[in-house]
């Protein structure tokens, strides 16, 4: 299971992702939808670490995936597929 917990991100001033809160359960099919441009990619970017979060937390079978090296964030993404 992949959980996040308030996440936010922003870039300067713009804020892109505020408080955001999920859970995406294993052997499921799990969606992000919305219109474009409503932070969706950068959602899920920020959930496999391609982007740093300013703050909030991002879990992977209870791993917190937000305080870890960046080594072992690159082991738990061969766990993780995405579209």
């Amino acid at each position: 299971m992949i959980e996040i917990k308030n996440i936010k991100k922003s870039f300067g001033d713009k804020i892109v992702l505020k408080n955001i809160s999920s859970k995406f359960h294993a052997g499921k099919i799990n969606l992000i939808i919305g219109r474009s441009g409503s932070g969706k990619t950068m959602a899920i970017k920020c959930m496999v670490g391609l982007h740093q979060i300013d703050s909030g937390q991002v879990f992977f079978d209870g791993r917190n995936f937000t305080n870890i090296k960046k080594s072992e964030q690159k082991e738990i993404r061969k766990e993780i597929g995405m579209v």
